[in-house]
């Protein structure tokens, strides 16, 4: 893989990620674009300008960024592509949607994930672990193992498979390399804790996570969160008009799964609307004059935003919950597959 700093000098804002530059301006190159669109999730949002400017003198094209939030490779600026002969997706591997004019270039990030595995080892229970980590990370996961088996644990990892690239790798969406794995624990290696939360709730089992940026080892805790999703789920009983929000992200979008929770409620006696939306924000669904929501689109928009809201915002399943047609024990996360 070329490195951005190798290629593009190190004024490009990629310290400590490793950038496939040379293949982007290759393919744009081949391609005889002339107009090329760049998106990235904000943290590498600030990078784009000198990467624009750069990929111009390579090529001879002329290059707009979007600007607007980018969540994942489920984000994708559908209306920039129009106006585009090419779109680079900066930091996400490919889902199976996708307009054809889209390259996802996937920005890996560069830290040694020895050391930090050996320090997760020592509170690791178990001797069969199911290691997952996120697309930054997966080029990486040999190491993992190794260090591991150094310490008698034996890594399992889960075959890529649907809306996931790479063995080992989860989504914040998508949790099936994880729940495919006959294993006591997991290690998650990665920063923030909405992944291993979600890993922790798909498979019911004990999460360690291994941070590579920090060195910090750290058990996720379940409880806090479902504290909160049961408060929510309790003020909205009280709800009569929902609103079912459908995302215009291609692949975020389950019109099916909305038409058929409507109807739900609807059965219940609920007043039930359909919302389609690109980018869910709170004064939105104040203005249609809904007392609660169910969000179809990111599971992250209900447990990451939720307090962000000043009405309850629910999962699907969650909804189900609220209904009736599940019990709570039953709990479950939300997962696009």
């Amino acid at each position: 893989m070329a490195r951005a700093h190798s290629t593009a000098g190190s004024n490009l804002g990629f310290s400590g990620y490793d950038l496939d530059l040379d293949k982007a301006i290759d393919l744009i190159q081949k391609s005889g674009a002339r107009l090329v669109g760049l998106q990235a999730p904000e943290g590498l949002k600030r990078a784009t300008p000198d990467l624009a400017r750069h990929i111009e003198e390579k090529t001879g094209a002329r290059v707009i960024i979007s600007g607007d939030p980018c969540f994942g490779a489920c984000d994708v600026d559908m209306q920039l592509c129009q106006e585009v002969d090419l779109m680079l997706h900066l930091g996400h591997a490919r889902l199976t949607e996708g307009p054809d004019n889209v390259i996802f270039l996937e920005v890996r990030m560069k830290e040694d994930l020895r050391d930090v595995v050996e320090k997760a080892a020592m509170v690791l229970k178990a001797r069969r672990v199911g290691v997952t980590t996120t697309i930054q990370h997966v080029h990486k996961l040999d190491q993992a193992l190794e260090a591991l088996k150094k310490h008698g644990i034996q890594g399992l990892l889960g075959q890529a498979g649907g809306r996931v690239r790479q063995a080992g790798q989860v989504l914040g969406c998508s949790y099936s390399t994880a729940r495919a794995l006959d294993v006591e624990e997991y290690l998650f290696i990665g920063t923030g804790q909405f992944h291993p939360l979600g890993i922790a709730l798909a498979t019911g089992k004990r999460v360690v996570i291994a941070d590579p940026a920090t060195g910090e080892i750290s058990e996720i805790d379940t409880d806090p969160m479902l504290r909160r999703r049961f408060g929510a789920i309790t003020r909205a009983r009280e709800a009569k008009r929902f609103a079912i929000l459908v995302s215009k992200k291609p692949g975020q979008k389950r019109m099916e799964l909305a038409a058929r929770l409507k109807a739900l409620g609807e059965s219940r006696g609920r007043e039930m609307f359909l919302v389609y939306l690109d980018n869910i924000e709170p004064d939105r669904l104040l203005n249609l004059g809904a007392e609660a929501a169910v969000s179809t689109a990111c599971p992250r928009v209900a447990l990451d935003d939720a307090a962000k809201y000043r009405i309850p915002i629910l999962t699907p399943p969650e909804f189900e919950v609220l209904l009736g047609e599940r019990e709570w024990e039953e709990y479950e996360f939300d997962e696009i597959e």
